[in-house]
């Protein structure tokens, strides 16, 4: 006669050792019955899932009374109550590797044959890349949302150094950075059609921005320079790591402590009229995603700055042709009445 094969059983086994997910089974009084490999090896801390049987949480994590409490009043309440918790998460550091692992987990209440609730199954799954993801589009949604507001808060300025001493306080406010500094090609060889020969300073944050502006701070097109290859390439130029080793970054005293920094065209019109410099006191500071946000902000901010610098020449031009209008006049009027 063929042996008869408890379907269950088999399946509660192969589940508890080859699942990677986190399963347990705890009594009424919320110690472990059961627990499988993954559960035992990187959440407990234990080789041997059989160590944890006839355990609590209060046993194996002395030093964490307070957070265990917290475990053992919800498993309480369920048993309680009969209700299960779905899919919850939470954060907890992994006993193997130390790393933050994200959970979700859900417990729910193991009834007898009468229906009396006489413990709890609970299932957890690392969702700790789903996680990150999550986050990193949220952070990339802020980001956008922040270089669009930035963009519209700084839209009906038309006067070019309120303008972009605005930009650059609102970016370092907005994104947490160390310092950052706005670089513009003379205006006065732009406006006569001459390749422009320094990047100068127009808008800096801090007491650090104070007094380099006051120094009339400019930095040579083309230089050995990360501000000037910026400029003179149309490209950007970003350093993250050992950032004292590179050779084309123009080291200023005034900003010790910089260990990340990026220096981003200010295109418009496929023009480049200047650079927006970002400098940031964390190594590797600046993600993928972060450099996209700050290249989308760049080129917006560039074109507002253009066009306040196109409404002042025209206002200018304007204010000029009053005056030679209103001498035209005035001379006119002098001959009329001489000749009377």
């Amino acid at each position: 006669m063929p042996h008869r094969i408890d379907v269950e059983k088999v399946l509660l086994h192969e589940l508890m050792e080859e699942s990677p997910d986190y399963i347990f089974i705890k009594d009424r009084q919320s110690r472990f019955v059961a627990t499988n490999k993954a559960q035992a090896q990187l959440l407990l801390g234990l080789e041997n899932p059989m160590d944890a049987v006839g355990k609590t949480d209060f046993d194996l994590f002395p030093g964490k009374q307070e957070d265990v409490k917290r475990f053992y009043e919800e498993e309480q309440q369920i048993m309680e109550t009969g209700k299960p918790v779905i899919h919850r998460q939470w954060m907890v550091p992994s006993t193997t590797t130390g790393r933050i692992v994200w959970l979700s987990e859900s417990k729910l209440p193991i009834r007898s044959e009468t229906g009396e609730v006489i413990g709890i199954f609970g299932l957890g799954r690392d969702i700790t890349i789903q996680k990150h993801e999550q986050l990193l589009r949220e952070k990339l949604s802020y980001q956008l949302d922040t270089a669009v507001q930035l963009a519209r808060a700084t839209n009906g300025i038309l006067d070019p150094r309120e303008l972009t001493q605005k930009i650059v306080d609102l970016v370092q406010e907005r994104f947490h950075l160390y310092y950052v500094g706005l670089f513009l090609v003379d205006q006065v060889q732009r406006l006569n059609s001459a390749p422009g020969e320094y990047a100068i300073l127009r808008a800096a944050t801090g007491e650090v921005g104070k007094q380099l502006l006051s120094q009339t701070y400019k930095i040579k097109i083309g230089r050995d320079s990360m501000v000037g290859q910026c400029v003179a390439t149309g490209e950007p130029r970003i350093v993250q790591q050992n950032i004292e080793l590179e050779d084309k970054r123009l080291a200023n005293p005034l900003l010790p402590g910089t260990r990340a920094e990026m220096a981003l065209p200010l295109i418009s019109r496929q023009e480049t009229i200047g650079a927006l410099n970002i400098q940031s006191t964390v190594e590797a500071a600046f993600t993928e995603q972060d450099i996209s946000v700050f290249e989308v902000l760049a080129s917006l901010l560039a074109t507002a700055i253009q066009n306040a610098f196109l409404f002042n020449r025209l206002d200018e031009e304007l204010k000029m042709t009053k005056k030679e209008l209103q001498a035209h006049v005035l001379s006119g009027w002098d001959q009329y009445t001489k000749r009377r």
